[in-house]
């Protein structure tokens, strides 16, 4: 009865927290079908997201007591989360390429888009519903995996034949990435026991506080830009689908599971793996030259399954 009660309330749990969500993304679409968004203003939103609320957000999480416990979890949950990017992403989307006999184009598409997941946008959001301050940390440690793999191995994907001056560019991209040096930043601050004084760490707290509503609404904004009737009519991506959202968690999960004590540490690396296509598919499919078409289906369809299937994952961590 304890399990059943437990599995019960982990569903409910994100099942809730989704809908409060969705709510958000559901305003997003709607405002951009009545022109009240646009790409203009979608640009500016991602900015804002990207150098602003979400590196404040990753800096707030790290305003923890210090314990060598817990600074160890965090460099657990960054190698973790590496091999689940790297290893699992990376072989899965391999073996689906080979066996559907996809493109090299295309191929490099699924592979990114297995390899990388919508941690910052959707995987913050709900870890900060869900699993409250204490999942943020491990959170914010996927992430800067997710920084340094993405505009390293991730960029060579779309760019197989970069020359040497390419990698000296890519370490430019990293050093100036906020998210990345939010997580230095504060780290120092979490090992140090360092604290802001109190009127500007309400400050901080409070623009930390735009991360979840805003990426919500740029979110629904970018679904609307597309016809969702087209999306569940392209079976092709029925593979990337289920492996993205079903298979990867579930492998996580259980791969993971014998090793992590720390039940609320294993729910975060699960949810952050259940994940739909990480938004900057798009982005780099747009700026190296990919097919920016097949990009966005990815990341629109995977968005919306989500909300399906994010609660049923969900039932593992039970």
């Amino acid at each position: 009865m304890g399990v059943c009660q437990t599995q019960n309330s982990m569903f409910s749990t994100f099942l809730a927290s989704l809908i409060t969500l969705s709510v958000c993304m559901l305003t997003g679409y709607a405002a951009r079908k009545a022109h009240i968004l646009n790409d203009t203003i979608n640009n500016g939103m991602s900015t804002l997201l990207v150098r602003i609320a979400l590196p404040c957000t990753v800096f707030m999480s790290m305003m923890r007591p210090f314990t060598q416990t817990l600074l160890l979890e965090s460099a657990i949950s960054f190698i973790l989360s590496s091999v689940v990017y790297g290893a699992v992403g990376y072989g899965f989307g391999f073996l689906l390429v080979k066996l559907f006999k996809v493109g090299k184009d295309d191929g490099r598409l699924w592979i990114f888009a297995l390899m990388f997941a919508n941690v910052g946008y959707m995987g913050f959001p709900i870890t900060h519903a869900v699993f409250g301050d204490e999942g943020m940390i491990y959170a914010s440690m996927a992430n800067a995996s997710f920084n340094i793999l993405a505009f390293t191995f991730g960029v060579t994907l779309f760019t197989p034949d970069r020359k040497a001056q390419g990698k000296r560019s890519i370490v430019k991209l990293l050093l100036k990435n906020p998210a990345l040096v939010a997580t230095i930043v504060g780290l120092a601050f979490f090992v140090t026991g360092i604290r802001l004084p109190e009127p500007v760490h309400n400050g901080v707290a409070m623009i930390s506080g735009m991360t979840t509503p805003l990426s919500m609404l740029l979110v629904g904004s970018i679904l609307a830009k597309g016809r969702l009737r087209e999306l569940f009519t392209d079976v092709k991506l029925l593979p990337v689908m289920f492996m993205r959202l079903v298979g990867i968690p579930a492998i996580t999960f259980f791969a993971l599971r014998p090793f992590i004590p720390n039940a609320v540490m294993l729910g975060v690396l699960v949810a952050l793996a259940a994940m739909p296509v990480a938004s900057i598919t798009v982005i780099f499919a747009e700026q190296y030259n990919g097919n920016t078409a097949l990009a966005s289906r990815l990341v629109a369809l995977s968005t919306l399954c989500c909300i399906a299937s994010v609660p049923l994952i969900s039932l593992l961590l039970g």
